[in-house]
């Protein structure tokens, strides 16, 4: 009955309004930033919110960080990216609980290598954002008040998981759009690979013939003649053209793998001597950097010299005016194993400080005969892509801090 008469009573406060509006706006959204900006319209609706500063697991690739969404700050570029085993993120998967700096000095003290950046913009409360068990993502803020009353710290517990569970519907969301356009770009790629196999396989043996004909004659000619400098030219465009059906070949019948363990650092050394001649030509610095004991490959040798022959070649092609590549190799691990597949990976990162790649075209560098460049075939990120994919591994394109280009390739060991 007391139930019933408190029931009765009982009138929701603004918070609980804005608790249920935000929750039923939850339903409706799974574009990652629009949801960040509702958090942060309703944080600054249930306290004092001077910046915040919102992080999400990071999944556009197997890094694994987390990357920070939205802000304001003009001072966002200040602030690291979190791992995923940093020491913040651990604390708040096993407390799930309000961080607030100023009270919890002990915790404060123990993360605060961690927490300088944060503090050094007057960050003084963070909390985590939790769906089913998971931590999806970390909120920072800095709170023009001097501590919250008990109803606005539920208030900011309930918000927490309601935001990790939208999130965590938005990354699933993405993720499925992810894996349908990979499905879509697989059925494309094979059935251009049907296509243009039918086409090398008839154009070959004619340029076969051609070309044994074109070198006969050159035979006859003095060097110094013009018919002598035509039948070269002939000769190296006969040549292009081969080349041009090998990639069609290739990206169509792949050629029987003879994978072998392989040690990166040293494989790359190799690659980068093949092009020492030309980056010296083009004023270009060749800067590398290797993690410790990386584990061996298990790989095609030929295969991973070709993708990095590719990659690094098209980094060249950027910097025609001179400029800086920068070649690194490093184990990508979350407590030893990969966060989402328990596999040791290599990440290889390629960047350039070149013109870059406008956002909407580096979605489709990696489609077959897609180029931007005169007398490009548009086959050599494609073959990139399909020998990365024949070994479980990933490549992905980013904008680089310079401005330039930035080519990730994350490789399986096994």
């Amino acid at each position: 009955m007391w139930r019933r008469v408190l029931h009765f009573f009982y009138k929701p406060t603004k918070d609980d309004n804005l608790l249920t509006e935000f929750e039923d706006t939850l339903m409706l959204v799974v574009d990652s930033e629009q949801l960040t900006n509702n958090l942060l319209s309703k944080l600054k609706e249930l306290a004092s919110v001077e910046n915040a500063f919102v992080y999400l697991v990071d999944q556009s690739g197997p890094s694994r960080t987390f990357f920070l969404v939205d802000k304001v700050s003009e001072n966002a570029s200040q602030l690291p990216v979190l791992a995923i085993n940093s020491k913040i993120a651990q604390w708040f998967r096993a407390n799930r609980q309000i961080l607030f700096f100023e009270r919890d000095k002990e915790v404060t003290s123990y993360l605060n290598v961690e927490l300088q950046p944060f503090l050094d913009l007057s960050i003084n409360l963070a909390f985590p954002l939790i769906s089913m068990d998971r931590l999806i993502g970390i909120v920072f803020l800095h709170l023009s008040q001097e501590s919250l009353d008990t109803l606005q710290v539920t208030n900011l517990q309930v918000l927490g998981k309601q935001a990790g569970l939208a999130f965590e519907n938005a990354l699933l969301f993405k993720e499925r759009l992810r894996q349908n356009e990979r499905m879509f770009r697989a059925e494309q790629l094979a059935t251009m690979g049907q296509f243009a196999a039918g086409i090398a396989h008839e154009l070959r043996n004619p340029l076969t013939a051609i070309r044994s004909t074109v070198q006969y004659l050159s035979s006859e000619f003095a060097d110094d003649t013009d018919q002598k400098k035509l039948a070269t030219d002939i000769l190296g465009e006969i040549d292009r053209l081969n080349n041009i059906v090998g990639n069609l070949l290739s990206l169509a019948q792949p050629a029987e793998s003879n994978p072998e363990e392989i040690d990166v650092p040293q494989e790359i050394k190799r690659c980068l001597n093949f092009i020492e001649a030309k980056a010296k030509s083009q004023n270009v610095k060749i800067q590398t950097d290797f993690g410790n004991n990386l584990p061996k490959l298990t790989f095609d040798q030929s295969e991973l010299r070709q993708l990095l022959l590719n990659v690094v070649m098209n980094s060249l092609q950027a910097m025609p005016d001179g400029g800086t590549l920068s070649i690194k190799a490093h184990r990508l691990t979350e407590g030893g194993h990969d966060y989402t597949s328990g596999i040791n990976r290599i990440l290889i990162q390629v960047e350039d400080d070149g013109t870059g790649i406008p956002s909407n075209v580096r979605e489709k560098v990696f489609e077959p005969f897609f180029t931007t460049k005169a007398g490009g075939t548009g086959l050599g990120l494609a073959i990139c892509n399909s020998i990365v994919r024949r070994y479980n591994g990933e490549i992905w394109v980013e904008k680089a801090k310079s401005g330039g280009t930035e080519v990730k390739i994350a490789l399986p060991v096994n």
